[in-house]
């Protein structure tokens, strides 16, 4: 298990928990509990709320599933990502679905938890509310940056995310060190696999980009990031 410290350097990497006032940063150290998940959800869709939670090591995925059964990717978290806070604030259920990709280990603040890092201190309250709307307006911002762009542009914008967030430089390119699929690609940009695996293959054509199985590397990132801010599909990926 990690020690504290371990943990404060990894939530560190989040701007969030950074701005945190101390004592509130210190709780979450010290009452926070830390589960090991392997292949195993930390939530389910229809859940009550059970908490809130921080990647600590390994690998989460946010799935929405509509009910007419389309599912959607909503997040691959990355270490020190934060997830599961709305229904916190709402006491809803839960919405979305939270399953660790293998070995996964999580800092949870269960809701008796967070009821005592609350409490009556409205500055500690609003904090976590903070988050809840900063993961409203990175969602609205996707959502507008995306909307009607060409699938070849929406797929690049999702892989130039994913090679910040999970790649690996190396002497081939920058390796998107997570397992992906196809399949999961498709379910980023909402769009099929056959589509995915169409505009994949000219972008590999151009050198932009290779695939292996179940693995992605960025070949060429000033063209990939080039294709990404693009509001027309260039030529060459036609």
């Amino acid at each position: 298990m990690p020690n504290r410290q371990d943990l404060r350097d990894v939530l560190a990497a989040n701007p969030w928990f950074r701005g945190l006032p101390a004592p509130l940063a210190d709780g979450i150290l010290s009452l926070g509990l830390v589960r090991r998940l392997d292949g195993q959800t930390a939530y389910a869709a229809g859940d009550p709320p059970n908490g809130l939670f921080a990647l600590i090591s390994g690998e989460i995925r946010i799935v929405q599933t509509t009910r007419e059964g389309r599912s959607a990717l909503l997040m691959i978290a990355s270490p020190g990502a934060w997830f599961g806070e709305a229904a916190m604030i709402d006491g809803l259920p839960r919405t979305s679905e939270a399953v660790a990709v293998g070995v996964a280990q999580v800092l949870q603040l269960t809701p008796a938890v967070f009821r005592r890092l609350t409490g009556d201190n409205a500055e500690h309250y609003a904090a976590f509310a903070r988050l809840v709307c900063e993961q409203y307006r990175r969602a609205m911002d996707y959502i507008v940056l995306t909307a009607n762009l060409p699938l070849a542009v929406r797929l690049a914008q999702r892989l130039v995310g994913l090679a910040h967030d999970h790649g690996r430089p190396g002497e081939g390119g920058v390796a998107i060190d997570i397992r992906l699929s196809q399949e999961t690609l498709a379910k980023m940009v909402g769009a099929s696999r056959q589509s995915v695996n169409g505009a994949l293959g000219r972008m590999e054509k151009r050198g932009i980009v290779s695939m292996g199985y179940g693995a992605l590397t960025v070949r060429d990132t000033a063209a990939l990031e080039a294709v990404a801010r693009s509001r027309m599909l260039p030529d060459f990926l036609r």
